[in-house]
């Protein structure tokens, strides 16, 4: 451990934001959508960002809700001295949970994949709150198979059909 783990907490929550590409407003509101205060604004995330203070545990818990993160990314490379459950949002559907369990196996990702990542969440999250119904297996089969490409770097194989359709 090289650095103190506020520091690398400042430095995840900053990367996190980043790769879910909202604005400082924008993750702050999301965070206060998610339970934090009125006074929890751009300007208390910006101090979180560059180390000006420590967040606490509820902030931890707000931005990773906000960011669609879990806790533990947060810590950056400290995360292992807290243990490895992985977080579930409280309406975390069948495939979203599929998708989130396929990202932690990659272990830790970097730049790019990282924002492919939360894309991927998102898009899951989307096809279980989509109203219709589907069968879970294909759909986290398929982005199971799309996240082992982004991990790899592999291009896509356009030829591949991942039968999305209604069950």
């Amino acid at each position: 451990m090289t650095e103190p783990i506020s520091a690398a907490i400042s430095a995840e929550i900053e990367a996190a934001r980043a790769a879910h590409g909202g604005t400082r407003e924008d993750v702050a509101a999301a965070a206060r959508a998610a339970g934090a205060p009125s006074t929890f604004t751009a300007a208390a995330l910006r101090n979180l960002e560059i180390g000006r203070r420590a967040p606490s545990v509820d902030e931890l818990l707000w931005l990773a809700t906000a960011l669609s993160v879990p806790v533990r990314q947060l810590l950056g490379e400290h995360r292992e001295l807290f243990g490895h459950d992985a977080y579930r949002p409280p309406a975390c559907g069948e495939v979203e949970d599929a998708t989130r369990t396929a990202i932690e196996e990659f272990g830790d990702l970097t730049g790019r994949q990282r924002a492919l990542a939360a894309a991927a969440i998102k898009m899951a999250a989307e096809l279980d709150g989509s109203g219709e119904r589907r069968n879970p297996q294909q759909l986290s089969d398929a982005i199971a198979r799309r996240l082992t490409e982004i991990a790899e770097l592999k291009p896509a194989d356009t030829e591949q059909d991942d039968d999305l359709g209604a069950e």
